[in-house]
C-alpha cells in the first residue's frame, strides 16, 4: 500500500486569507471615505461613511494582532504535530 505523505501545515488558507482582509480593509476605506467627501458636512451619508470609514481604520489597527494569531496558531499546530501521538495507541 502506498501511503502519500501528508503536508504538516498548509498556509495557502492563512495567506489568503490575509491578503484578502487587507484588500477589502484598504478598498473599503476608499470608498468610504469618497463617499463622504462627495456629500456635505453634516448630512446623514456624510457621517455615516464617515463613521464606517473610522470603524474600517479600528480594524486596521487589529490587523497585526489577527496576523500574529495566525502565525501562533501555525506554530502550534507544528509543535503539535512534531510531538503528538504517532500511531494513535497509548500507552501507560
Amino acid at each position: 500500500m502506498l501511503m502519500h505523505k501528508k503536508s504538516a501545515v498548509d498556509l495557502t488558507d492563512l495567506a489568503i486569507g490575509i491578503v484578502v482582509l487587507g484588500i477589502v480593509v484598504s478598498i473599503g476605506a476608499t470608498i468610504l471615505l469618497n463617499v463622504r467627501d462627495t456629500n456635505t458636512a453634516g448630512d446623514t451619508a456624510y457621517n455615516l461613511a464617515g463613521a464606517a470609514a473610522t470603524g474600517l481604520a479600528e480594524y486596521g489597527n487589529w490587523f497585526n494582532i489577527i496576523v500574529i494569531v495566525g502565525v501562533a496558531a501555525v506554530i502550534l499546530s507544528l509543535i503539535f504535530m512534531a510531538f503528538g501521538r504517532r500511531n494513535g495507541s497509548m500507552t501507560y
